[in-house]
């Protein structure tokens, strides 16, 4: 381990910025450049949806919030945020201040156990669904007005397979361009059959949908055509973007590379780990192509 990561402490941010700058190119004007101009107006958005999310019951950890509030600062289009299963709806306090007040904010659970007035307090425009995601095309009534232009989904529901599958095909009717898809507790193995149920979907079905972060926690899904670009946030951004909400053990690691498969895993460093990149010198690798 000692010597892969002396190996990965060579990956400097002005190589990560070379190998950018030559393969990518510019930012889509639908993202949000990563720079250090916002870190602190992102770290004061994050500060008040964290007080808040903690204030409601719920399992959401404080390193999930700082990355899906890192992954919501990038996106600067207007469209719509769905949450399906809720509880009582910690993680929909971060998702809440990320919303503008044009935009459609809906909140989708099978029972109604959610503190809507704790998230009404943050963003009075979000909208309560009572029916299992696989009902939610016919309960919606604006359902139309959603497809192709919600800009992330956060999917935590009964994670059986039937209904995660059921879900990838959702998300992919949902999601704009520039949209993330994220599932809860994909490296939960008491809930082993959300890691099948996400692959199937993308190997066996003509999607654009590919893994890009993954968690402890959860994965992170997005179009083919903006994959470079998470990822680039992913390897250039994410660690200080992690640092200003309060996050400063997080590294990123991956231990080998293959076109099909880019997605960098985000983690907190062990007992001895130094530096914030773990793994071979691939990195570079990322920019190939899809």
């Amino acid at each position: 381990m000692a010597g892969v990561i002396s190996v990965a402490k060579s990956i400097t941010p002005q190589f990560v910025k070379r190998i950018i700058s030559k393969r990518l190119g510019p930012s889509p004007s639908n993202l949000t450049p990563w720079n250090d101009e916002g870190l602190a107006a992102d770290a004061a958005v994050f500060s008040r949806s964290q007080r808040a999310a903690e204030n409601i019951d719920g399992m959401l950890s404080t390193f999930s919030m700082a990355a899906m509030d890192s992954l919501l600062s990038l996106q600067k289009a207007k469209g719509a945020v769905v949450e399906f299963g809720t509880y009582k709806g910690r993680s929909a306090a971060i998702l809440a201040n990320r919303v503008a007040p044009d935009e459609k904010f809906i909140l989708v659970d099978i029972a109604d156990y959610l503190d809507l007035q704790a998230i009404r307090a943050i963003n009075p425009g979000v909208d309560f669904v009572q029916c299992a995601s696989r009902e939610f095309r016919r309960k919606y009534p604006d359902f139309r007005s959603i497809r192709k232009k919600s800009r992330l989904v956060h999917v935590d529901t009964s994670h059986s397979y039937r209904d995660t599958y059921s879900e990838m095909r959702l998300c992919d009717e949902l999601l704009s361009p520039e949209g993330i898809a994220v599932f809860d507790d994909f490296t939960n193995l008491n809930y082993s059959q959300i890691i099948p149920a996400i692959y199937k979907y993308i190997y066996t079905n003509r999607t654009d949908l590919c893994v890009f972060m993954v968690t402890d926690e959860k994965c992170y899904l997005c179009r083919k055509s903006h994959l470079n670009i998470y990822l680039s946030f992913v390897l250039q951004g994410i660690i200080r973007s992690m640092a200003v909400r309060g996050i400063n053990d997080a590294m990123i690691a991956r231990s080998g590379w293959h076109r099909e498969y880019r997605a960098i895993y985000l983690r907190t460093k062990s007992d001895g780990e130094t530096g914030d990149r773990y793994g071979e010198e691939i990195y570079g690798n990322f920019y190939a192509g899809p």
